[in-house]
């Protein structure tokens, strides 16, 4: 979302012992806070807190497996 890398704190203490999609879902919303991306040509600051959150949901998935 920026040049900067930053640790997803937040998104971190959602899924400490996590064990429903209930915390998966919290953990995703969470993936945008304590950010401040740009707009530019290529995406708006609210488009790109939406991508973290949908890209986080899907990799926190990936990385629980099959259910």
């Amino acid at each position: 979302m920026g040049p900067t890398p930053l640790r997803a704190a937040a998104t971190e203490a959602a899924l400490a012992g996590a064990e429903g999609p209930g915390e998966v879902e919290r953990a995703a919303q969470a993936a945008a806070e304590g950010t401040r991306p740009t707009s530019d040509l290529w995406g708006s600051s609210e488009y790109r807190e939406h991508l973290a959150r949908v890209l986080t949901r899907r990799a926190v998935l990936a990385a629980a497996g099959p259910a």
